[in-house]
């Protein structure tokens, strides 16, 4: 089986975003399986942008990359942005048309790589899956960007209708994306399937509290820890109204953000300016020592704004369970998290804005060091369960092959002509068709 990846950014981006959760996964396919030869056709832009460009060519353990120089979207307008986007999408076909793979998976990142996919369908019938990461323009309908009626936003709708309905296989990341993207775009439940991001259980341990970076930073109450962007419309108001109450009220608890964004210079100053003495914000943190920082928190943030459940799924939250943590989910019950926070009893769901009951799940919590405890094991044992990068990889591995019957199925061939890797996949019966049913390796 060979595979091509089409993704904006990959190794070494392992600063977070798609890059990091994709690198992560196709090491994972090509450790378990490695038959499978993996081609990976990203940028040379890296998520958080830093200057580096990479090689433009590599092979990272199997894995054979090559990256496209492109324009940069980072902080540019949405114009330019989508400009950048559409220059990568048509340099990456350009790449991918002349080789030979049996499936192509991309993703939403950028939000123009899936007509790559449907182009390369049309005229090479190369069969695709299709990632949704973030869905666009669906996110920014939600967020107020712009509306369902404005010209360029329909016709962006109408195009990624065709790129879901063209997809051999849709994955999306929860069951609530699967509910909002088959009834939006109308589509049949059976084209999903549901595949977490997970985590790598091997890099996020469950450690101890007494972590250097609770050393480094002197923090020695309970801590709860917010890791990740500080993006535009992301709501921290609900977190420092509650960390000013608390801290009027003068409970033991300090609340720690972690990261970075277009907010950080609004939270400092509310911080500031209204003296919350128990927020300490401070920058990201090197890879190498996120298990670490997560390990320091006695509970850890991750917030949706409302209406988002359906279009994106957090991908912290898994690194949050690797690490043996309870979540505080600021967000809608829908959501896959707090359905798994649910189903797994390893934190509290709590809606957006509503300060009163963050403060009051704190205090509880404080004072409950069993429960605490208790749902912290049920974290990181979840996530061994059902969501480590090993599961992700082994589902994605039989869609991989799933989508090949899906090709082949119906066509008739002799025994003789199943390639090797196909009659790993699938079984030929005495008819000389392929039978649907996948034979178990």
């Amino acid at each position: 089986m060979r595979i091509c990846i089409l993704n904006e950014f990959f190794y070494p981006d392992l600063t977070g975003g798609t890059g990091t959760v994709l690198s992560e996964l196709a090491e994972e396919i090509k450790l378990g399986y490695p038959h499978v030869d993996i081609d990976v056709i990203t940028s040379r832009n890296m998520y958080r942008d830093n200057g580096a460009k990479p090689a433009a060519f590599e092979d990272w353990n199997g894995i054979k990359i090559t990256r496209l120089p492109s324009p940069n979207p980072a902080g540019k307008g949405i114009v330019a942005r989508l400009f950048a986007n559409f220059v990568f999408s048509t340099k990456a076909f350009f790449c991918i048309v002349w080789r030979k793979y049996d499936v192509l998976l991309v993703t939403t990142a950028p939000p123009t790589a899936p007509i790559t996919a449907l182009l390369l369908k049309w005229i090479k019938g190369l069969p695709y899956v299709y990632t949704v990461y973030d869905l666009e323009p669906d996110r920014a309908f939600v967020m107020q960007v712009t509306s369902r009626s404005n010209p360029v936003a329909k016709v962006l709708s109408a195009l990624q209708k065709q790129w879901l309905k063209h997809a051999l296989k849709i994955v999306v990341l929860g069951r609530c994306m699967q509910e909002y993207v088959s009834k939006t775009y109308d589509l049949p439940l059976s084209k999903f399937e549901v595949i977490p991001i997970g985590a790598d259980e091997k890099r996020i341990t469950m450690r101890g509290h007494d972590s250097a970076f609770r050393k480094a930073h002197n923090l020695h109450s309970f801590v709860v820890l917010y890791s990740g962007n500080f993006g535009r419309y992301h709501n921290f108001d609900t977190i420092l109204d509650a960390a000013k109450q608390l801290h009027a009220e003068g409970e033991p608890i300090t609340f720690v953000l972690v990261g970075g964004g277009a907010q950080e210079a609004k939270i400092i100053r509310r911080i500031r300016d209204e003296k919350i003495g128990n927020v300490v914000v401070l920058p990201f943190v090197a890879l190498d020592d996120y298990s670490d920082l997560l390990s320091s928190a006695n509970v850890s943030l991750v917030t949706l704004e409302p209406g988002l459940e359906g279009v994106c799924v957090p991908s912290k939250f898994y690194s949050i369970l690797a690490s043996g943590r309870p979540t505080i989910a600021m967000m809608s019950a829908t959501s896959e998290v707090a359905r798994v926070l649910s189903e797994a009893d390893c934190g509290i769901q709590i809606d957006q804005g509503a300060t009163w009951k963050l403060v009051e799940t704190l205090k509880c919590l404080y004072s409950e060091p069993e429960r605490l405890a208790r749902m912290g094991e049920n974290a990181r044992n979840v996530l061994l369960e059902k969501y480590t990068t090993a599961v992700s990889a082994e589902k994605y591995y039989e869609v991989f092959g799933s989508t090949l019957i899906s090709e082949t199925a119906l066509k008739p061939i002799a025994a003789s002509q199943v390639s090797p890797v196909v009659a790993d996949s699938v079984a030929v019966v005495d008819d000389g068709t392929l039978s649907e049913e996948q034979v178990a390796r």
